[in-house]
Order: C-alpha cells, then sequence, then structure tokens
C-alpha cells in the first residue's frame, strides 16, 4: 500500500507515531487508520491524483513526490538540487528550500507524518486503486489535521484530568508543567528541560485548554440533546429519580 505526507505540528506528529509506553515508531513507518475512525473516511474521501508540483498547496505529498525529494529534487523530479542522503527522513526545512516556499518557523516547529492510505476508494460512485500518485486535496488535508491535533488536545486533557484526581486524593500538588512533562515522556514527545522550553510549555497547556473549551462549544456537541441536557438532580445533588412504575 502506498503513503501519503501530511504537514502537521511536531508535538501532533511524535503523538501519532508513538506506542503509548514511551517508545515511539520510526519516523518512516506508516501510521494506520482503522477502517471504522473518521479518519480513514478523510482519507477515503480525500484522495486524489494531484500533480506532484501542486501537492504543496495542501502540504500533503504522495509517495512518489517524497520519493524524488527524497533524493534532492523536486516533487515532480528533474536533476537534484539539493544535495541529500536519500535514506535520510525529509526536514520541514528541507522541503521549504525544495519548494521554494518561506519557512516562517525558527524552530522545527513541523514535521510530515507518514500515514499510510486504503487500497481502494470509491470515485464518482465506481472502486479505484489507489497508487504512489494519489494524496489529500487542500479540504481534506486541513480537515485530517484538524482531527489529529483535536484527539492530541483530548488525549492530554485526559491524562491532566487523571493526574489532577491523583495527586487530589493523594493530598499533593503537582504542577501543570509537571503534569506535561510526564505526558510527554509517556509519548515520547520531543522536549526539553530548559526553563525557556518549560515556559513555551506552559504556554504551550493555555493555548489547549482553550482550544478544548472552543470544542466543548462545537455544534456537534450543543446540538446534542442527550449530552447537553441538564436533569434536576444534576442542579441539587442526590441520586437522579426514577419513575418507579419502570
Amino acid at each position: 500500500m502506498a503513503n501519503i505526507y501530511l504537514r502537521i505540528s511536531r508535538y501532533v506528529a511524535a503523538f501519532m507515531r508513538s506506542t503509548g509506553d514511551g517508545q515511539s515508531m520510526p519516523y518512516n513507518s506508516p501510521v494506520e487508520f482503522s477502517p471504522y475512525t473518521p479518519e480513514y473516511v478523510v482519507l477515503t474521501n480525500g484522495l486524489r491524483v494531484i500533480p506532484e508540483a501542486q501537492q504543496h498547496r495542501a502540504s500533503c505529498y504522495s509517495q512518489s513526490a517524497w520519493k524524488n525529494m527524497s533524493r534532492g529534487c523536486l516533487p515532480q523530479g528533474g536533476k537534484p538540487i539539493l544535495l541529500r542522503d536519500p535514506k535520510d527522513y525529509l526536514t520541514y526545512a528541507e522541503i521549504c528550500t525544495l519548494e521554494h516556499l518561506p519557512n516562517k518557523t525558527k524552530t522545527d516547529a513541523y514535521e510530515f507524518l507518514c500515514i499510510n492510505i486504503p487500497r481502494e476508494i470509491i470515485v464518482d460512485g465506481r472502486v479505484q486503486r489507489t497508487t504512489a500518485s494519489h494524496t489529500l486535496d487542500t479540504r481534506a488535508a486541513q480537515q485530517l489535521r484538524k482531527m489529529l491535533r483535536e484527539s492530541f488536545i483530548r488525549t492530554f486533557l485526559d491524562f491532566e484530568t487523571r493526574n489532577n484526581l491523583f495527586a487530589k486524593s493523594q493530598g499533593i500538588h503537582r504542577s501543570g508543567v509537571e503534569i506535561l512533562e510526564r505526558f510527554f515522556m509517556e509519548y515520547d514527545l520531543p522536549v526539553s528541560h530548559s526553563q525557556k522550553e518549560r515556559e513555551s510549555l506552559r504556554h504551550l497547556v493555555q493555548r489547549w485548554r482553550k482550544e478544548a473549551e472552543y470544542l466543548v462549544q462545537s455544534p456537534r456537541i450543543i446540538n446534542d440533546d442527550l449530552v447537553t441536557r441538564i436533569d434536576e438532580h444534576e442542579y441539587t445533588g442526590g441520586p437522579p429519580k426514577y419513575d418507579d412504575k419502570d
């Protein structure tokens, strides 16, 4: 099966490659999604054969374009313009150089996540086999980025909640930065221990909490009556009242 290479935050990329036990898959090992996940649906609906020279618009590259760039060539091929070892995984900075794109980040804020794509997709009601030339269009690439980031944030906030509950039960205090560092350790995310990095992480946590608050207000949740219904016992406390006739 072929792969695609999607530009996302380095934290999200590392999170997706992690095995959840402090270890990670190699950069070139593709992440796979179950056919029963919404991410898989995005892949099956958004994969297209897009000319290699245009794939930078979605910041998502096909396997054929990635292979060309790994040899230091343009996505569409040609003579090498960058001397590099094809076995080394491409960095965001290298792709900016090859594509003549401005690198607006002073640090390695972005990475390209290797994702395995389905063998078959439906195009105009007909089954089509995917090839090394398939990649996501701009809309689908943005949608998948959003889903992966939301998954990352939800996982962190769940981890933070469990840490706070444990700390409270033990009568101890565990700082937000310490919880974040433990989260990074569990998912093998890149982080240093400098004071500057710790301050950056503190701001990141605040940003993720704000994004989580926004997610809670999303129409998907607000329009769900079973989620938004507030029963009387939730205001007054105590167990819910059930109908004795049931």
